[in-house]
């Protein structure tokens, strides 16, 4: 793997469940928030972080699944919505850690897969999504920026707003 590459993985990784130059975490910014928190979903857009955290767990699952890589996250363990989005029935501390856990998971797989994959495969089509593979690793790293931001900003209560995190 190329160095430029390596940095790219490295960052996603951190954007993760790491220390980021920009900020918390996806995992972190999840961490602050108990299982009633997370669960909450009165928030500006409507979501609870619960419904974004199992979003991000979903896709990660998805495009490990692609790779040829989800057999020890499979099948996918929660109940899902349009685009990922579910939620169950009650908040336990028991159900917020299983969704924890299995992002970690899920995030470790489909990374493993990503740096086991090659230049050649991330050159190749996804086919559900008809893009190169390597623009889906883009866009998941992306994508725990983005909703990791939008959960810090959904108004959550107890959650510290972002200029005291």
């Amino acid at each position: 793997m190329d160095t430029t590459t390596a940095y790219f993985l490295d960052y996603a990784d951190e954007e993760f469940d790491g220390k980021p130059f920009n900020g918390l975490s996806f995992m972190a910014t999840l961490e602050r928030l108990d299982p009633d928190m997370a669960f909450w979903s009165d928030t500006h857009e409507g979501y609870s972080a619960w419904s974004v955290a199992l979003h991000v767990a979903y896709y990660k699952y998805f495009v490990a699944k692609s790779l040829g890589a989800a057999a020890s996250i499979e099948p996918y363990p929660f109940e899902k919505g349009s685009y990922g989005f579910g939620k169950p029935a009650t908040a336990d501390a028991a159900s917020w850690k299983a969704v924890l856990d299995y992002s970690r998971k899920a995030h470790s797989i489909v990374m493993a897969a990503i740096r086991a994959a090659g230049p050649e495969k991330l050159a190749q089509m996804m086919p559900e999504w008809d893009i190169p593979y390597g623009k889906t690793v883009a866009w998941l790293a992306s994508h725990d920026v983005f909703h990791g931001a939008q959960i810090r900003n959904m108004g959550v209560p107890g959650l510290k707003e972002s200029s005291e995190i």
